[in-house]
């Protein structure tokens, strides 16, 4: 980092992004009430983005009049989602699990697998 005022002096204009969004899905599972060691899941949905606009970074040298724009990676308005689930019951609060999920739009992707150990008390 240089030093402030010296003639590499990055200077980042400061902003604050915020970004909302809702989500909308459907699940089918087996019950939570079920005595079933084994236990599948599998759902799918809508990620939308209902409010927010691109983060974009704006930043000049010090005493110079060049100004430098970073564009921020693009949101899709609306993105589909998967996702599917298994879950072994070793003990009534111990169980062993493996997700996968994936949520996909124009130009916006994002994949995931997660595999665990849940405990419930």
């Amino acid at each position: 980092m240089g030093k402030a005022g010296g003639p590499f002096a990055l200077i980042v204009a400061c902003d604050r992004h915020v970004t909302g969004f809702a989500d909308s899905g459907l699940t089918f599972a087996r019950s939570e009430a079920s005595d079933a060691a084994f236990r599948p899941y599998v759902g799918f949905g809508a990620h939308t983005r209902i409010e927010g606009k691109p983060a974009d970074a704006v930043a000049g040298y010090a005493r110079a009049p060049l100004t430098l724009t970073a564009l921020g990676a693009p949101r899709a308005q609306v993105t589909g989602t998967a996702s599917a689930s298994v879950a072994y019951r070793l003990r009534s609060s111990v169980q062993l699990f493996s997700t996968i999920e994936a949520q996909t739009g124009h130009d916006d992707y994002r994949e995931s697998i997660t595999t665990g150990v849940r405990l419930q008390f």
